[in-house]
């Protein structure tokens, strides 16, 4: 194991990166610019956390949401990482401490909203600050051709300045290349490592219906939110829309909740709206795209568009929020050509907005904003692959194969008992995921997360003993694995939705852990574990810290953790390397197809013995240790089509 990822190991229990993540971090220890463009889900925040926790200093983070600075710290004050945030919901007192600190010489991660470097009590302090590096999440927001563009992102470059010109990783989810390039310049990014990892979303099934009429839309909309019972996000373009239709589904859904969200109401009835929809498993929200940013609702089923978005951009953003569990669901667009007129209507009164604006520069802008319009209307009127279509709107050369969008699938069944197949996942996993909720229920949301870890762990602490933990079904259920190890499959729990954390009344950052309606779900098996829990089990054996070296063996996961055994095989001859190479390129086709890391596939070590032996027919890989008869019925077909390219024919006598 090399250092860093021992470093990745020992800091955040994890084993192994995700696809491009180890070279991100190479390069932002290198002290280069980086900018990171990766799908939700991906691993950004882990991008610049890494190389925080390994060198000494400051790190500050920019981040949108207070909502997302205080989860964020409070993970990383899980894994026992520095990390504080200064914003307006601290009080006057605590804002004071964390500025002593800052002027002592904090060595952690500080998150802080753009508005913060512009506030007239942090200016002294800014300008005696020199961070080690600068991180900017959701970094689309600089962009003045980005779908979320925010004025106080824009004078980022300025605070850069200030802070001493350190380097920068600047990271988003959507960004086309207009908007990469905005950004680079705007932060003054010099000879950035540009990584863009992809935006394809196979699980995602887009459609668009053209229906004439306002009463059309209606009918079309109940239909779809009576077929799907699911949670489900509906988007209209004007807070009198969302107003309207949040009226008239309450009406005809009787006991669903329907929940309204739009930036005319007030701070408070916002945020219990959004906590409303985010507890109940069958809620619908009917919201303008002030709704979405920070919603991490993991079994989002359906989200429709009432209204055509201004972009595609911001149409792959707002879409893009349902199946984030890796389960099939539907992004429906509503399109009616009348809704162009509202777009227009926004467009001809951008220059009331800015009556300082150079009428050049608006007149630009005008432009760029009626182009990125007529592409939502090609989408939407479009008679080829959409998913194809969005792909190439990101820039993304690529061929889309096994569409599920309503142009390739013409004539297939799409209801929801048709979509209700979950991608299977190890019975390990399985039994894995059930053993860490049940866990959770025992502790009744009284205890955070490091006693559900110590619980699970087996852990014979004054605290354990005292409060009587060691006599629960679920003690020790995971000791085969170190508290380090727990702690991040504690946190893969709630990025899935299964789990959360909240504070007590009056209590700030002293979190307890309770399962949410999806999680108790899970539980009790009546519904699926989230396919984006494939990867939970260790790659390696986790081993205890008792200094043992052999492969630590417990009542967890089935006992299944799994060993990597060093490859003391001789080496593999020209022809087995070829082989070799021709099965490591398809494994990586069915990871991407998949959206699972490779070596959910299989390992190396498999798939060099395929290459060794050079099985004939499926049920010969039978006897290749890796390969289970799950394993084969999945993937053998496509391994032994990619060892047998290329090979000479036989010839006939």
């Amino acid at each position: 194991m090399d250092a860093l990822q021992g470093s990745l190991r020992s800091l955040f229990g994890l084993d192994e990166f995700r696809p491009s993540q180890r070279e991100v971090v190479e390069d932002v220890l290198a002290g280069r610019d980086v900018l990171c463009v990766m799908p939700t889900g991906a691993g950004k925040s882990l991008c610049y956390q890494l190389p925080a926790a390994m060198r000494k200093g400051l790190t500050i983070v920019v981040s949108p949401l207070i909502a997302l600075m205080e989860d964020q710290v409070q993970q990383l004050r899980d894994e026992g990482l520095a990390a504080e945030m200064l914003n307006s919901s601290l009080p006057m007192a605590e804002q004071r401490r964390i500025a002593g600190e800052l002027q002592r010489g904090y060595e952690g991660l500080l998150y802080v909203a753009p508005e913060r470097f512009y506030a007239s009590g942090f200016q002294p302090i800014l300008k005696t600050l020199r961070p080690t590096f600068l991180a900017i999440d959701e970094a689309h927001c600089i962009s003045q051709w980005g779908h979320d563009f925010r004025p106080e992102y824009a004078r980022l470059g300025e605070a850069r300045r200030l802070l001493g010109d350190p380097p920068a990783i600047a990271l988003t989810a959507t960004a086309t290349d207009d908007v990469r390039q905005d950004i680079i310049r705007v932060l003054g990014l010099r000879g950035p490592s540009i990584f863009v990892t992809g935006f394809d979303r196979p699980n995602l099934l887009y459609e668009s219906r053209q229906v004439p009429n306002g009463r059309e839309k209606e009918s079309q909309l109940l239909a779809l939110l009576r077929q799907e019972p699911g949670s489900g996000i509906v988007y209209c373009a004007t807070r009198k829309t969302v107003d309207a239709v949040a009226g008239t589904l309450a009406a005809a859904l009787p006991g669903r909740p329907i929940i309204p969200y739009h930036a005319g109401l007030d701070a408070a009835e916002r945020t219990a709206n959004q906590e409303r929809f985010m507890d109940a498993p069958d809620a619908v929200a009917v919201a303008t795209n002030a709704f979405g940013m920070g919603i991490n609702k993991p079994d989002l089923r359906l989200v429709v568009h009432y209204n055509i978005p201004g972009t595609l951009e911001a149409y792959y953003q707002e879409a893009g929020r349902a199946g984030r569990d890796g389960l099939p669901a539907r992004c429906t667009l509503l399109f009616s050509y009348q809704d162009r007129y509202t777009h227009e209507f926004f467009i001809t009164k951008m220059a009331e907005g800015n009556p300082d604006a150079d009428p050049a520069d608006m007149e630009a802008r005008q432009q760029h904003a009626m182009r990125n319009l007529d592409l939502v209307i090609q989408y939407a009127r479009t008679h080829r692959c959409r998913r194809q279509m969005i792909l190439e709107y990101f820039g993304e050369a690529r061929e889309v194969t096994e569409c599920q969008c309503d142009f390739c699938r013409r004539g297939q069944d799409i209801s929801p008992k048709a979509l209700a197949h979950a991608i299977p996942l190890p019975v390990e996993v399985v039994t894995l995921v059930r053993q860490i909720l049940s866990a959770i229920a025992r502790l009744h949301g009284k205890f955070g997360i490091g006693v559900v870890a110590e619980v699970l762990a087996g852990s014979q602490s004054e605290r354990t003993m005292r409060w009587g933990f060691d006599r629960l079904t679920v003690f020790g259920l995971l000791r085969a694995y170190s508290s380090k190890r727990i702690v991040s499959m504690l946190h893969r729990m709630m990025e899935a939705g299964l789990a959360r954390q909240r504070d007590l009344v009056g209590v700030k950052f002293r979190p307890v852990m309770e399962l949410t309606a999806i999680g108790i779900a899970v539980m009790k098996a009546e519904q699926p574990v989230p396919a984006t829990l494939i990867d939970l089990l260790p790659r390696r054996s986790d081993r205890t810290n008792d200094g043992d070296n052999r492969p630590a063996k417990g009542n967890g996961a089935s006992g299944a953790t799994i060993v990597r055994q060093a490859d003391k095989e001789e080496p593999l001859s020209p022809e087995q390397s070829r082989r070799f190479e021709r099965l490591r390129t398809a494994r990586m086709q069915l990871a991407t197809d998949r959206q699972i890391p490779p070596y959910c596939i299989c390992h190396d070590s498999t798939l060099r013995s395929i290459a060794r032996l050079a099985p004939a027919q499926l049920q010969d890989l039978q006897f290749v240790k890796g390969m289970g008869p799950r394993k084969i019925g999945q993937y053998g077909q496509t391994l032994l089509d990619a060892m047998r390219e290329d090979e000479p024919a036989e010839q006939t006598p």
